[in-house]
């Protein structure tokens, strides 16, 4: 059988008549093609026809009195007829054949070397929100521009470089030893800034020139110590270093409940199952997940992690729910007062770089179910940050 004969589609049949041969001439002269004849008995005869015929060549045998019957089909034709009614195999196989083509194009897992001191998931962090990550272009990771994010994003990094093996994404990495970190600390400029509003109580220079007195309100971001220092013939650029102390004002405003519910007894428990793919998830249960305090929940998560260690970004999320019996309980005014009180100057001690809180005025009343604190404090604080500087800034001077 031809190639053309094979497209086509033919079909083997055996025909059962009192004259074989007329029926054979009748199709002649209809144009019927028949191919293949050979004699199987007397009266019946083994022949091919090419599908398209088939019809025209049961009509003549109906005509004629005779029968016709298919033994088996031949060709491409039939083949691909028979692997397309079988939907979830033509489906599978089209699947297969569309990830054969497509997912060597993509990045499927990333990997980390060259590291020794930080850790794989910061740069991996780093590298996800530059595009390196599950399901990426194969070609893109490999682009400069990602390369110099990278090294931007990791100041620890020396050096940085994006490699494909298969469908894997290897980050290279050199890190800067102590001493080149030292080095280029000495070769940059930076200045200390104010990142607050104050009054100066005090300015401690290690490094650079203030530009700040006692007693100079300051605003955020104003330059404190420049980095550079007038020689008189020259001028010295260097990493400001030192000390600003200023007097400064915050406020808050902190609520606590009046009424909440506390647990006694434990009534029952769940388990719910997620599925995690990538940054989605998909819930496996009905119901909103939102909880009172009368539960407590507990989520694990098991990640599909293939033989060598690939991790793939799928995972099965377990929550185990407790739930249990609560009881209402209210809160009195001086208990919550105190509360209040201690978070506030908790809150704003631990803002603070250094530094303590001079003076406050609070208040406290019952709003709306609970217990609302305002408050305005001033602070004596540590306001001086150190930043690096680009060449062309100011750097305090004055034009």
């Amino acid at each position: 059988m031809n190639l053309w004969n094979s497209l086509a589609g033919m079909v083997e049949a055996e025909l059962t008549s009192a004259d074989p041969e007329g029926t054979l001439a009748a199709a002649a002269e209809k144009n019927i093609a028949v191919f293949s004849v050979t004699r199987k008995e007397a009266l019946v005869m083994r022949l091919r026809v090419f599908r398209r015929d088939l019809p025209a060549l049961r009509k003549l045998c109906e005509k004629r009195g005779d029968r016709l019957s298919v033994r088996r089909t031949l060709g491409i034709y039939w083949t691909v007829k028979r692997f397309f009614a079988r939907p979830v195999l033509a489906l599978g196989v089209g699947l297969l054949l569309f990830l054969t083509l497509f997912l060597p194009t993509r990045v499927l897992f990333v990997r980390v070397e060259g590291n020794s001191t930080l850790p794989d998931r910061q740069i991996l962090e780093a590298a996800e929100t530059m595009g390196i990550r599950f399901g990426a272009s194969r070609r893109g990771v490999r682009s400069e521009r990602i390369k110099n994010a990278l090294l931007g994003a990791i100041p620890e990094l020396q050096w940085a470089g994006v490699n494909t093996r298969g469908c894997t994404a290897v980050i290279s990495v050199r890190e800067r030893t102590p001493e080149e970190k030292a080095g280029e600390e000495e070769n940059r400029v930076g200045s200390v800034v104010a990142v607050r509003d104050g009054v100066i109580v005090s300015c401690t220079v290690l490094e650079g020139t203030s530009k700040c007195t006692p007693g100079q309100a300051v605003r955020q971001g104003q330059v404190l110590i420049s980095g550079y220092t007038d020689c008189g013939i020259s001028i010295r650029a260097a990493w400001a270093k030192g000390e600003v102390y200023a007097r400064t004002r915050r406020e808050i405003t902190v609520i606590a409940p009046a009424e909440w519910g506390e647990r006694t007894e434990q009534t029952g428990s769940a388990v719910q199952y997620s599925l995690i793919l990538g940054k989605k998830r998909i819930n496996l249960w009905k119901g909103s997940g939102i909880w009172d305090s009368s539960c407590g929940r507990i989520e694990t998560e098991y990640p599909l992690v293939l033989p060598g260690g690939f991790r793939l970004p799928v995972a099965l999320a377990v929550e185990k729910l407790t739930f249990w019996n609560t009881e209402p309980t209210v809160s009195e005014e001086a208990a919550a007062q105190a509360e209040l009180k201690a978070f506030a100057d908790n809150y704003l001690t631990s803002q603070m770089v250094a530094g303590r809180i001079l003076y406050a005025v609070e208040s406290v009343f019952h709003q709306a179910g609970g217990y609302v604190l305002t408050g305005q404090f001033d602070c004596l604080e540590m306001i001086g940050r150190e930043r690096a500087e680009e060449m062309g800034e100011n750097h305090g001077q004055s034009d």
